[in-house]
């Protein structure tokens, strides 16, 4: 009776390096004991036949890997090895056609579905099933939708608290990217610096105000005092201080009128443009091109060193945070979180798509 593994069945001369990134990610998902992987799962000395018979007993699932090149890879001879009785491929899907284990083909780069009547009979019916398809330019929605119909089948393991290593140890996990701030809460202390500063320029500007509003020429309110009784006594200067180098005069202690503004204090912002490695679940996934301009930047994201998305963030509050983040070819809501435990030179938070978040870190190229 099968326990609910899933069998990655593939050819290494087609598509090992994907059907290799394509596990590492599964078991993320359900757990390394619950993936069959030739490689890494038969020990040595076993019977590959009576193996593979028993791996698939376990099974409820079989991700048949077709590349490009699935049909076409040959033996010494030069003929199809899919034609042949003793093909390990060939053996994989028609065991698990014949046990009536869920086989789902993946066609991975572009790969179409082979023809009826290019393969033997036993693999007639593998034509027949609905296929998922996987790219490397648009890699992580197409494996999370393959993810999606595999956890109907085999239920995902209970995730665990995230733990990352080094220097990331004692850091709490940072929240979910907060909403992007408006204009005025980025830039509202630069606004009042430059208030401030326009009021203390206009009373330079015009120092002695009549604050009664009333013609100086005629005032029957008052009353005329005779400066002779004050002789020798520092006048009472138009602010309302007493002599004109009291220092409480504002014009005597801060003439150039900017001590209000060099009171105020703005977030240091780190370096943190360049090339970033991005690491989900410790795994490397691919890379980010930061260009920064002050606490603004824009993106670009690689996988295999090419171009598959790009976006905008800025940096607040010690965080990394982005704007937009979209994909080439691939709908959903991308984006990142990242705060920095050593000013800069790593980066450590969560990268979500959709409404699936994962742990994740940067380390500069």
């Amino acid at each position: 009776m099968n326990s609910g593994k899933i069998f990655i069945s593939y050819r290494r001369e087609d598509t090992s390096g994907e059907s290799g990134r394509l596990k590492d990610k599964l078991e993320q998902i359900f757990g390394a004991e619950n993936i069959f992987y030739d490689v890494e799962t038969l020990e040595a000395g076993l019977n590959f036949d009576e193996s593979i018979s028993k791996a698939l007993s376990e099974s409820k699932v079989l991700l048949a890997m077709i590349g490009p090149h699935w049909l076409r890879v040959t033996d010494a001879e030069g003929k199809p090895r899919i034609q042949k009785n003793n093909d390990w491929v060939r053996k994989e899907i028609g065991m698990a056609l014949g046990r009536n284990i869920r086989v789902i083909p993946v066609l991975v780069n572009g790969a179409q579905m082979p023809d009826p009547e290019s393969m033997p009979d036993d693999l007639h019916e593998l034509s027949l099933k609905h296929a998922q398809e996987i790219s490397s330019s648009r890699w992580n929605y197409d494996v999370g939708e393959l993810i999606k119909v595999l956890e109907k089948i085999v239920p995902p393991k209970k995730k665990e608290p995230f733990s990352n290593s080094g220097n990331f140890q004692n850091i709490n996990r940072p929240p979910l990217p907060p909403k992007p701030k408006s204009w005025w809460a980025k830039n509202y202390l630069w606004v009042l610096g430059g208030i401030v500063g326009f009021l203390v320029l206009i009373n330079l500007l015009n120092p002695n105000p009549d604050p009664t509003g009333i013609d100086p020429i005629y005032n029957p309110n008052i009353i005329q005092v005779d400066s002779t009784e004050y002789e020798g006594q520092e006048p009472i200067s138009p602010s309302g201080n007493m002599g004109g180098g009291s220092q409480a005069d504002p014009r005597v202690n801060n003439p150039n009128g900017n001590e209000i503004y060099n009171s105020l204090t703005f977030e240091k912002i780190p370096e943190f443009s360049g090339k970033w490695w991005l690491y989900e679940n410790d795994i490397r996934s691919g890379f980010f091109q930061i260009r920064q301009n002050g606490a603004e930047f824009t993106f670009d994201y690689y996988l295999f060193n090419v171009q598959v998305g790009k976006g905008n963030g800025y940096f607040d509050d010690g965080y990394l945070v982005t704007e937009s983040f979209t994909m080439k070819d691939t709908p959903g809501n991308y984006g990142f979180s990242f705060i920095s435990p050593d000013e800069g030179k790593t980066w450590k938070g969560e990268i979500y798509s959709d409404q699936q978040t994962s742990p994740a870190y940067l380390v500069k190229d």
